[in-house]
């Protein structure tokens, strides 16, 4: 039978019930299906779920009811590394040759408990699909130091930030991290070709890339934009575009030590690569100077309390001229032009504790980010934050969460709305590893003036995070 998470795009399996097995069969757009019918034949349980609009925040359950009907290696494996298992050995031995594969969906959902704009309306809930491969070209066909990888993403679903907690102005961040650029459509987020020279210690990388792939990379374990991946990409944002957003670009790395390495970027700035229709447009026709990143990163494996920890500093510099793309935000836009724009970034993680297991311990992370004053909007931003890996030796991947981000409006921008000078948000979550292939993550979040106005209340924002590796 066919079991559909229906939720725009849908993901699709076919169980064969003769062999007991769950395997991918299709991408299929049953946009009226709204129930799943769940036949667990090794139980003999049947489990139906209203789906409806909240289809990809119930999927958890399923693969929690799921998974404990499975022997080892098959799909729903809860010792697996995969939902899908391993194909029979074929996905070991296509690793083995060279060619993995990457595929997931995430879940996003969020209730405005109290506060905002208009509160205790129904959750909303924003998924992203993420299908990749990387194709180690060394193994495949003997290229020396080759990769090729490839990506595509589509996101799909409502924001609460949106629809109940915004006002007049909007929120500078978003409770939820899987809704915005890519909303709605499917676009190609990675087609990149990477070179190592070993000897020399050279990574060159060049094709459609996100600037947070490589540039301010931060570890995304919490359901807020205000602390999850590349934060120059949340408050500069018109001109640094993160997954899933891609635009032609490439990096040049070179190791200058075993911990420590540098590197620069050159990338096409166009403002269509943001804009839902254009998520496959390949052309420049539209594009506006580049955005040239630049980057020192230390990555001592032994530093505080013997442990290891990553250090980055950087900056970019664009060369944009067009004034409806580069203007001084003290005047209506496009009134006054710019010719550049500029911005830089202080990020550190700092493992601080451990329990002699690897990764289980107190880790420590911070953001400090500043703008260009005259053509931005956000001119400066800081967060800090705890992180506890393994609270419980039984589950040892979990995580403790607790994140406090501000973000400064920049005193120049001229609209009244901006009476609070800065918003705050607040996390606190625990993100669940049932297996290695699902993650369930609740978490309550806290908005201090968002949008930086006292014209809207202090949110408080109930969420659930979810993951499912394929």
């Amino acid at each position: 039978m066919v079991i559909c998470f229906k939720l725009y795009i849908t993901f699709c399996f076919l169980y064969d019930k003769k062999n007991d097995e769950i395997n991918v069969y299709k991408l299929c757009n049953f946009h009226t299906i709204h129930t799943i019918y769940l036949n667990c034949s090794l139980s003999n349980v049947a489990v139906v779920f209203l789906m409806k609009k909240f289809s990809l925040a119930l999927l958890p359950t399923v693969m929690l009811v799921a998974m404990t009907q499975t022997h080892a290696e098959n799909a729903f494996d809860p010792k697996g590394q995969y939902l899908l298992g391993d194909w029979d050995g074929k996905r070991t031995e296509l690793a083995a040759q060279g060619v993995k594969f990457d595929a997931n969906i995430a879940a996003d959902a969020a209730y405005l408990a109290d506060g905002g704009r208009d509160d205790g309306n129904s959750p909303t809930v924003a998924s992203q699909l993420w299908l990749g491969s990387n194709f180690d070209m060394e193994k495949l066909a003997g290229w020396d130091g080759v990769t090729i990888r490839a990506a595509l993403s589509a996101r799909q679903g409502q924001s609460t930030t949106v629809d109940d907690l915004q006002g007049e102005v909007p929120q500078l961040a978003n409770v939820q991290a899987n809704f915005g650029r890519g909303n709605q459509k499917t676009r190609l987020s990675e087609l990149s070709i990477e070179k190592n020279f070993k000897e020399q210690g050279v990574s060159v990388k060049v094709g459609r890339l996100g600037l947070g792939m490589d540039f301010n990379v931060m570890a995304c374990d919490f359901q807020s934009t205000a602390f999850c991946a590349a934060q120059m990409g949340k408050w500069q944002g018109l001109i640094w575009m993160n997954t899933p957003v891609a635009q032609w670009g490439g990096r040049v790395k070179y190791q200058v030590t075993p911990e420590v390495f540098t590197q620069v970027g050159v990338y096409e700035y166009n403002p269509e690569n943001a804009l839902e229709r254009h998520g496959w447009n390949l052309d420049t026709d539209n594009a506006d100077g580049v955005t040239i990143p630049v980057e020192v990163v230390w990555q001592p494996k032994s530093f505080v309390n013997g442990l290891p920890g990553s250090y980055r500093v950087g900056g970019i510099y664009n060369t944009a001229d067009d004034a409806k793309n580069q203007y001084d935000i003290a005047y209506a836009k496009g009134a006054v032009a710019e010719d550049r724009t500029y911005g830089g970034w202080l990020a550190v993680e700092q493992q601080l504790t451990s329990t002699g297991a690897g990764r289980q311990g107190l880790h420590s992370f911070a953001n400090f980010t500043w703008h260009d004053r005259t053509t931005t909007k956000v001119d400066n931003s800081q967060q800090i934050g705890v992180k506890y890996i393994g609270l419980f030796d039984s589950q040892p991947n979990d995580i403790l969460g607790l994140g406090i981000n501000r973000v400064h409006v920049n005193d120049r921008v001229t609209n009244p709305a901006f009476n609070a000078s800065a918003e705050y948000n607040v996390e606190l979550n625990y993100s669940y590893y049932p297996t290695k292939w699902l993650m369930l993550r609740p978490n309550i979040q806290y908005v201090i003036n968002p949008g930086a106005t006292n014209n809207v209340d202090d949110a408080l924002v109930l969420g659930l995070s979810s993951k499912v590796v394929f």
